[in-house]
């Protein structure tokens, strides 16, 4: 026999109810940033601190990025062949930084004036 849809086993509302007194009820709100009891411990670092991290992180990695190759091209010079006299790998590797540079702002100026290709 089929019961109504009005009617719900004993059982099954009982652990309705349970549920929903223990999540704080239908009309309960929780505070911004409030904790459950089971997370109390382990709060953990903040969105800040990982936003600095991740900002600290992609600039050690573009730094890489750009410096790698001047550093590994004046290296490659002073084993091979040396380098000038009162040059030295760091003064090289300035000058190779500022080449880069200046050719990275000579493409950004062809783009923004639409010109070259």
């Amino acid at each position: 026999m089929q019961t109504p849809s009005s009617e719900v086993p004993a059982g099954r509302t009982n652990r309705f109810e349970d549920r929903l007194a223990r999540s704080g009820g239908p009309n309960a709100r929780r505070r911004r940033g409030a904790l459950r009891p089971d997370e109390a411990g382990r709060r953990g670092l903040g969105w800040k601190a990982w936003l600095v991290i991740d900002a600290v992180g992609l600039a050690l990695f573009l730094a890489v990025i750009v410096l790698w190759p001047p550093l590994s091209a004046c290296r490659e010079k002073a084993r091979e062949y040396g380098l000038y006299t009162g040059d030295t790998i760091e003064k090289c590797t300035r000058r190779g930084l500022a080449e880069r540079f200046e050719r990275a702002d000579q493409r950004v100026k062809m783009l923004i004036r639409g010109s070259g290709g």
